[in-house]
């Protein structure tokens, strides 16, 4: 059984973690021979990973990062906390792979429309931003959350069966709105 074909953003991973690999080889006076004994890692496959023919297994980085004494994420950029898997947005990936085959005019009508949804978005959240700030300056008026002539509050009384006292009932409002009022 072959290996899954790898995906565009892999294929462009391998020249960057075969140039890490070599980086190393080179800062701590290596070489790839020195490698394979240090990592149990077969010649022929670290021979293709320095030159970018085959992308690193995850248990083969952690053996290569172990050698020299160094992070994952300085071998191989899927370690990073930048990294960001390409499954996280797959709508940005499908809209990316159609844009790569349209011609450039159609490309530049894509992100037009992608950079005038992007400001209306921003308009939007900015007045979502000042409505909610305006309501902070103000506070809450409570006899905008509930009518007080449509509770009957000699209904409602607290755990122990004593009537209410009125800062349970503000707390009440602000919490339960017009859910209080009788029906």
């Amino acid at each position: 059984m072959g290996r899954a074909k790898l995906t565009p953003r892999e294929e462009s991973l391998k020249p960057i973690i075969a140039t890490n690999i070599k980086k190393y080889l080179d800062e701590f006076n290596k070489k790839p021979a020195d490698l394979q004994r240090g990592t149990g890692i077969a010649q022929s496959t670290i021979s293709d990973y320095t030159s970018g023919k085959t992308l690193v297994n995850p248990g083969n980085v952690e053996k290569i990062a172990s050698f020299f004494g160094i992070l994952k994420s300085d071998i191989d950029p899927r370690f990073s906390d930048e990294w960001v898997n390409e499954n996280e947005f797959p709508i940005i990936e499908k809209t990316i792979s159609a844009m790569k085959q349209l011609e450039e005019p159609r490309q530049k009508i894509v992100l037009d429309t992608a950079s005038s949804q992007l400001e209306e978005q921003k308009k939007e959240q900015t007045k979502v931003v000042s409505i909610k700030a305006e309501q902070q300056k103000r506070g809450i008026d409570l006899a905008d959350l509930v009518d007080d002539s449509k509770v009957d509050w000699d209904k409602w009384v607290s755990f122990d069966g004593k009537p209410l006292t009125d800062e349970v009932k503000e707390a009440m409002k602000k919490a339960l709105g017009k859910q209080l009022e009788d029906k």
